[in-house]
């Protein structure tokens, strides 16, 4: 067991935290004053929620913007890109998962056949398209495993049906 740390050791840590939290802190700070109005808290939450989860997906599958996109789909397969775009930083992205390797290899990419069915599912049950990203970014007890729809694209029929459970629930 290491010895306790002292005062000083003690100081320069909460220093060094201080200092990193320093920037995110006025930076919230000026976004939050230039809003006309109060901004809950909980609002303020759910929006760092976002930013998080939209960071996380594009750390793990990787985020293209559109024009990227259209670009990997090319001119005749760009039409069939459904709406699961997640807004960040102004800019619509397209999470990695996606996509898949094109067929035919016309093109280096297609969009998953399955997003198609689950646009439509989405639309019935009144959910947008980046509902869907977050809720495929996210473990459910829907599977098994207890994964992630992400983790079971495979499965295209076990993602439809657990999209459809899952939009479809009622309280």
């Amino acid at each position: 067991m290491a010895p306790p740390s002292g005062p000083s050791d003690q100081h320069e840590t909460g220093d060094t935290e201080r200092a990193r939290s320093a920037e995110p802190i006025a930076a919230l700070f000026r976004a939050l004053e230039s809003v006309d109005g109060e901004v809950s808290p909980q609002l303020a939450r759910a929006v760092q929620a976002t930013i998080n989860v939209v960071t996380k997906i594009g750390q793990e599958f990787g985020l293209l913007t559109e024009s990227e996109a259209r670009g990997a789909l090319g001119p005749g397969n760009a039409t069939d890109m459904p709406d699961f775009g997640v807004r960040y930083r102004g800019e619509t992205l397209y999470p990695g998962f996606l996509f898949e390797p094109s067929p035919d290899g016309e093109w280096p990419m297609r969009m998953r056949p399955l997003l198609k069915d689950l646009k439509k599912i989405a639309e019935a049950y009144g959910w947008g398209g980046q509902d869907v990203v977050f809720w495929m970014t996210s473990p459910t007890t829907w599977f098994a495993d207890h994964g992630r729809p992400v983790d079971h694209l495979e499965e295209p029929a076990a993602v439809i049906a657990a999209l459809t459970d899952e939009a479809g629930i009622q309280w």
